[in-house]
């Protein structure tokens, strides 16, 4: 029986080094419970190049590992040759941490074609092709894992697959960016703009030079994406996500949401949705947002803080789950990557080519329905000029697509020109709404673009 299973990792950055530190500090725990000696026996990366002598050669160990070269097989362990990793017959698990979308992808399905199985925390990969992915696992009787691409080392995924397998799960919500959480948190906290806590995050390190993904809601789509694929056994794309970013949101509303008992966050959300009475569609479906909306302060969500994540089920049997810990950083993104090697490496022992740790996508999926379908209750601020009967025009124009306001707060103005009127809705059709805020926009009494949020109820 083979006892030593070789592992091959390719990208030595923040998640990687992580990887690496875990698999060597704690070597012989996980070995014993992967039933194997877990070795190391190729790291990969453009860095480890040596030039100094105008020619690129691979360096036997990089300077921060000194203290730990006696851990790891002779030869060359550490390599800037990705060639060094497919060229070694006795790989038995890719291990992929280069990010990014190729050469990525092309990496994993040779990793595959040659026998290995593999693990990766790329969301982008995943999000876009993950019936292509899963096909070739599939064909090759081996493993693709991926726990580490939603929710760095929140056991979500696993929780989805297997934990909750008896359950149907009806809604998600996630809080699944650590950088966006952390930037909505600081402007909550310190009444700071957009701008300056962008910049903040930046300087902890809990934003990139370049954070657009982020700050967007693309990469919280790409998560989703991957966790609705779990849930409906089907492949949903970031293309069925209606996305919105939070570049947009300003402390004001901040406050005012908070002095109403409510606390911002940019989530992802899965929820099923009913056709509406007389209209022309056939069944029910599933919608999928990324936005920033309101939360009742009392609930955990709104308690989730910083770079934390947290991922919020509905199931009919379990009941509500809640998933919680850190979004990013290199240990606990680690944590998910080790334990899927652990469990690869398990399945590798117990020679279960046919055991298919993730389902394959071959439901049919479910029909995507329009963000407009969603019911919810709304927050919405307007600014109008201050007299007599605007209030009135806004409700009626309100009233008139079906929309019934809870409750009204008027603030101290902008300037002496025009106020701002905070109206809280009752449960009502978004398309519906967006149909009034752009009809109340192009009344004259109107001064600015209305701003909405939806209340979410969880």
């Amino acid at each position: 029986m083979k006892k030593t299973i070789n592992i091959g990792l390719a990208g030595y950055g923040t998640v990687g080094r992580g990887v690496v530190s875990i698999l060597l500090s704690k070597n012989e725990e996980l070995s014993r419970r992967a039933g194997a000696k877990l070795r190391l026996k190729r790291i990969c990366d453009k860095s480890f190049a040596d030039t100094t002598k105008g020619k690129t050669s691979p360096r036997q160990s990089p300077p921060q590992d000194k203290n730990i070269k006696g851990l790891l097989p002779a030869g060359r362990v550490y390599t800037p040759d990705i060639e060094d990793i497919f060229s070694d017959p006795e790989i038995d698990i890719f291990v992929e941490l280069l990010g990014g979308y190729q050469p990525a992808k092309r990496l994993m399905l040779l990793a595959l074609d040659k026998g290995m199985d593999v693990v990766t925390a790329n969301k982008n990969v995943l999000a876009k092709d993950f019936n292509e992915l899963l096909s070739a696992a599939a064909k090759n009787k081996r493993r693709i894992y991926f726990e580490a691409s939603a929710g760095a080392g929140i056991p979500v995924i696993a929780a989805i697959n297997e934990g909750l397998c008896a359950n149907e799960i009806y809604a998600l919500t996630g809080i699944v960016n650590g950088t966006t959480n952390y930037i909505l948190s600081n402007m909550s906290e310190g009444k700071a703009d957009f701008a300056d806590s962008l910049k903040k995050a930046q300087k902890l390190g809990f934003a990139e030079a370049d954070p657009t993904l982020d700050i967007t809601g693309g990469d919280s789509a790409s998560k989703l994406a991957i966790l609705s694929s779990l849930i409906f056994k089907s492949h949903i794309k970031p293309s069925d996500i209606h996305v919105e970013g939070i570049e947009q949101v300003k402390p004001f509303d901040i406050e005012l949401g908070r002095e109403l008992g409510y606390t911002i966050k940019l989530v992802a959300l899965m929820e099923k949705v009913k056709p509406e009475a007389g209209t022309a569609l056939a069944k029910s479906g599933a919608a999928f947002q990324v936005a920033p909306v309101f939360i009742k302060s009392s609930h955990p969500l709104a308690s989730v803080s910083g770079a934390f994540n947290a991922v919020y089920l509905k199931t009919d049997a379990a009941g509500d789950q809640m998933f919680y810990g850190p979004g990013a950083g290199s240990l606990p993104a680690a944590s998910a990557v080790a334990s899927d090697i652990v469990y690869s490496a398990r399945h590798i022992m117990e020679k279960s080519s046919l055991h298919m740790p993730f389902f394959e996508l071959k439901n049919k999926p479910p029909r995507i329905a329009d963000a407009r379908e969603v019911e919810s209750c709304f927050y919405l601020r307007f600014t109008a000029e201050d007299k007599p009967g605007v209030l009135a025009r806004i409700a009626d124009v309100l009233a008139d697509h079906g929309i019934s306001v809870a409750s009204v707060v008027q603030k101290d103005g902008f300037s002496h020109k025009a106020v701002p009127i905070v109206v809280l809705t009752h449960e009502a059709r978004t398309g519906n709404l967006i149909n009034a805020v752009n009809e109340i926009d192009k009344l004259k009494m109107v001064k600015s673009k209305t701003v909405y949020y939806r209340l979410l109820d969880i």
